[in-house]
């Protein structure tokens, strides 16, 4: 059983009480010597998977980062290069052979087809679930990145896709507005390949921490106003009657990204993920010329 649950309409509005919740609620712990605060056993249930990416809260959320990690994921594959020009500090992170051990798009590549299947034959079924940790990867030592993530579990319940995440560990302040967003966009996929709606988001991590150093940037942040609610509008979403159409859009956004012409026409979906992508790369190169 969870030690505590916290119930939220949405990220952008309840990423604050979020955040909050950990900071009020969390015991100490210091983690390879780093302060921490901890929740152990936190459920968080978000209750429209569409709106997951807190905008406007002053978090510094970086699109292009949210796009490529979920499109890797979509898609199946891991995009090293790409993410790395996006986002920097993820170099951090790569073994020596330059891919990132814990990447989840191989990992889950070929296991959404199954789920789906199993739902479609038994929409009452308890066997959808999709796994990351693998002890034949895992249990090796001095890697670089290890995934935070365990398992993806969804269930049709009363007409809709309900998905639950189980996570190892999770940072409030720089995992979970990511986590949360690339999770639902495979929550929101799935559901328009099996022809429902989709559900409940429902997030369990062991851990749920804030470091004492991001403290800084908790007192930054802010509810978002009704001007900015109605300036950061939902990002589209990838949606099909078949997951092959849904991987290979995803798969062509990130080759729009990666500096691909396409030959036809992008969808809403492929733009805004593209483009979020291109403007984080040329933002990094204005910042190192500036340097």
């Amino acid at each position: 059983m969870p030690e505590q649950v916290l119930h939220l309409a949405n990220l952008r509005d309840g990423y604050v009480d979020l955040v909050h919740w950990v900071q009020l609620d969390g015991r100490p712990i210091a983690p390879r010597g780093q302060e921490t605060l901890e929740i152990e056993g936190a459920l968080v249930v978000l209750h429209d998977p569409f709106d997951s990416l807190p905008l406007g809260t002053n978090r510094g959320i970086n699109k292009g980062i949210a796009a490529v990690e979920a499109c890797q994921l979509l898609a199946g594959v891991s995009k090293p290069e790409l993410v790395v020009a996006i986002g920097p500090v993820f170099d951090n992170f790569r073994e020596d052979n330059g891919e990132f051990h814990g990447a989840y798009g191989p990992r889950t590549r070929g296991q959404f087809e199954v789920m789906i299947e199993r739902l479609k034959a038994d929409p009452n079924s308890r066997q959808a679930i999709t796994t990351i940790w693998n002890k034949n990867f895992d249990l090796a030592e001095s890697k670089r990145d290890y995934p935070c993530t365990l398992t993806f579990t969804f269930h049709i319940r009363e007409g809709k896709l309900n998905m639950r995440v189980h996570m190892r560990s999770n940072d409030v302040i720089k995992g979970v507005g990511y986590d949360y967003f690339q999770f639902t966009r495979v929550q929101i996929a799935l559901a328009s390949v099996l022809g429902i709606e989709p559900g409940k988001y429902v997030h369990y991590a062991d851990s749920l921490h804030l470091y004492l150093s991001d403290l800084a940037l908790v007192e930054k942040l802010k509810y978002p106003t009704i001007e900015e609610q109605q300036v950061f509008t939902r990002p589209p979403v990838f949606g099909s009657d078949s997951w092959a159409q849904v991987r290979q859009d995803a798969l062509d956004c990130l080759r729009v990204a990666e500096g691909e012409d396409m030959k036809f026409p992008l969808t809403e979906a492929q733009a805004w993920y593209a483009g979020a992508m291109i403007n984080a790369m040329r933002r990094n190169q204005r910042q190192r010329v500036d340097a």
